[in-house]
């Protein structure tokens, strides 16, 4: 709580924590988490470290952004903007899952130009099969469907239900971080900038452009 402060960058009014002292390094979390991913690392790394750990945003107690605002163009951007407000430049990133994607399309689009790129459990690929094709859509649908976030939060509010969930995705967390999640997914406007996120994000063209992290050409999109 200490380190947690608001910064209004853009259109977004972050909470972020920044805590230490050294090379920064900055951590992005996940689809549906937020700077509760890092509590117990946080501290660890500040020892040696300047670390900025943002919610991303709409999750959490970040602002929400509208649709077009969380995909993953739009999120870099608004990362990008956060560390222009607030002064800092990584020389480290780490993101897990969904926050390792944001990292590396900053990266590409030269917002960010760190030594290293740490994915944890990155969702860098898209889906295949039959869940790849249907998975934006579905995800877009119950976006827009206006009672979907309460009703999903109302559930959510029973531990069970997420232990549940985490179970599907193959987490393992104590009991304080099933609570934390279990919180989290109890704000239907978390679970509308989640849903939202799941639906704008495009992997496709992050897979495609990858390849590009390896050399020092211009971004794809300078390229045309």
């Amino acid at each position: 709580r200490d380190a947690s402060r608001f910064v209004l960058a853009g259109d977004v009014r972050f909470h972020v924590q920044v805590m230490g002292d050294g090379p920064v390094i900055l951590l992005l979390h996940g689809t549906g988490a937020s700077t509760h991913s890092w509590r117990g690392l946080l501290p660890l790394l500040a020892k040696h470290y300047t670390i900025v750990a943002p919610d991303l945003p709409g999750h959490g107690f970040s602002d929400y952004l509208g649709m077009n605002g969380l995909s993953i163009i739009g999120m870099a951007a608004s990362i990008q903007a956060l560390l222009h407000k607030l002064g800092l430049e990584p020389s480290l990133a780490v993101g897990h899952s969904a926050g390792a994607a944001i990292l590396v399309r900053m990266a590409l689009d030269r917002q960010i130009n760190p030594e290293l790129i740490i994915s944890l459990n990155g969702a860098l690929v898209p889906f295949g099969g039959f869940i790849g094709q249907f998975f934006s859509p579905v995800a877009r649908m119950l976006a827009t469907l206006p009672l979907m976030s309460t009703m999903f939060a109302r559930r959510a509010r029973d531990p069970e239900v997420i232990r549940d969930i985490l179970k599907q995705t193959g987490s393992r967390l104590d009991p304080e971080g099933v609570a934390l999640y279990s919180r989290l997914a109890g704000n239907s406007d978390h679970v509308t900038a989640t849903l939202g996120m799941m639906a704008n994000w495009d992997l496709q063209t992050l897979e495609r452009d990858m390849p590009c992290l390896l050399y020092t050409s211009p971004s794809p999109r300078d390229r045309g």
